[in-house]
């Protein structure tokens, strides 16, 4: 039933109650009590049914949404999150998950990077023999799986991780990549080194912390542009001592490019280009600076290199100013953390 007006329901019910009243009267003579109370109860009977159409037709009658309600063209179901995200490493483009969680580094600047990101790998790798503790400036490496060494990764060891990403790079480890890749997906940087800002940079995009990667970036140009202010101009040798030669580590290397940002400026024997330049012990001469530091692994080749008498002549030795420096992070950390720390290095032995 139609919806009544509120007006025409009143009159309907005042015409019942009028016709109830006179139809008792005329026949309340004629009839007896029983009759009577007949013609009550169908007048009753004819008001509720007039009422119950009413009430139907206002409340459901007629369905109208309320203009709080949605319809189908004003909402949609919420797409699902991605769950995986193209990433351009130096082989082409690679589909890596979304959020990655068991992460496999075969270099300690990807260990290295991705530690300081807050992103903890499965596995990684000993920088000289697997097994070999990480490197001891790095803090968070407990429960980190051994995948063999930087040189050697063990291919079955990796699988047996189940990774859903793989970090490595195409200089050591290109011969390798069909086969990662086929464990997980496998994010290559080009090569280590004097690259390792682009690295981060890429190690940062693989695990979908961009804004992490770029902010420490920016930590680390504040820092050397500090330390410039200090040790512009100033003279400093670098090199590692070796037992069967002397290794000048020149600007193209990650520690030398680290220097060259600084302002440092180099001995006129280390202004070569490339990444090393090999001296014999005859050729000392050319290790002079005002300062000089050397990496400490070989240890050994260093104490008969200061036996010589040529290294007395050296300016660096004469002035107290010779300091060895950790190689684990002057030479292979290759990380955020490693620049950080051979930054600090120069505060200490060449501004101070």
């Amino acid at each position: 039933m139609d919806s009544l007006p509120e007006g025409l329901v009143f009159l309907l019910l005042m015409i019942i109650i009028i016709n109830r009243r006179e139809m008792s009267y005329m026949l309340g003579r004629a009839l007896d009590k029983k009759h009577r109370f007949t013609i009550h109860f169908a007048g009753f009977m004819i008001l509720l049914l007039i009422l119950s159409g009413c009430g139907n037709a206002a409340s459901g009658g007629t369905n109208t949404a309320s203009p709080d309600a949605a319809s189908p063209e004003s909402t949609s179901s919420a797409e699902p999150a991605a769950t995986t995200r193209v990433v351009k490493d130096t082989y082409g483009d690679v589909e890596v998950p979304a959020n990655p969680a068991r992460v496999v580094v075969l270099d300690i600047g990807a260990l290295d990077n991705l530690l300081e990101m807050g992103v903890k790998p499965v596995g990684a790798p000993s920088i000289l023999a697997a097994g070999d503790p990480y490197p001891a400036y790095l803090a968070g490496t407990d429960g980190i799986e051994n995948i063999g060494s930087v040189n050697e990764p063990n291919l079955e060891a990796i699988d047996a991780l189940k990774p859903d990403l793989i970090i490595g790079n195409k200089d050591t480890h290109d011969a390798i990549h069909d086969q990662l890749a086929q464990i997980a997906p496998t994010v290559f940087v080009e090569t280590l080194g004097v690259t390792w800002k682009e690295n981060l940079q890429l190690h940062a995009d693989a695990v979908n912390k961009q804004a992490e990667g770029t902010k420490l970036l920016e930590g680390y140009t504040q820092k050397i542009n500090e330390l410039k202010a200090k040790v512009e101009g100033k003279e400093v040798s670098l090199f590692r001592p070796r037992q069967d030669k002397i290794q000048i580590y020149l600007e193209g290397t990650f520690a030398g490019g680290i220097m060259k940002e600084a302002g440092i400026v180099r001995p006129a024997a280390q202004t070569d280009e490339g990444f090393s330049k090999d001296l014999t012990e005859e050729q000392i001469a050319d290790l002079d600076g005002n300062v000089i530091l050397w990496f400490d692994r070989e240890k050994d080749a260093f104490a008969k290199l200061e036996s010589s008498p040529l290294w007395k002549t050296l300016k660096g030795a004469q002035n107290n100013s010779v300091h060895p420096v950790d190689w684990e992070y002057w030479m292979s950390g290759l990380g955020i953390q490693a620049a950080t720390k051979v930054a600090d290095d120069i505060n200490t032995y060449v501004a101070g």
